[in-house]
């Protein structure tokens, strides 16, 4: 959309082909890919579901 910018197209294009292959939460994989490309090792996730994928870890008590 020419009216939208965004500031890391790298992850938006990742995040659209890993959620057209995906059951997650639209918003997991785009959190996901923004992270790895900003550079961190890890994201760990709350959320069970999005703990499934190989993007996240599960945060555990």
């Amino acid at each position: 959309m020419p009216i939208l910018k965004f500031d890391q197209p790298k992850a938006i294009h990742l995040f659209i082909r890993s959620a057209q292959e995906s059951t997650q939460d639209l918003s997991d994989p785009l959190i996901a890919h923004s992270a790895i490309i900003n550079g961190c090792d890890v994201v760990i996730a709350f959320d069970k579901k999005a703990a499934k994928s190989m993007f996240f870890e599960q945060l555990t008590s």
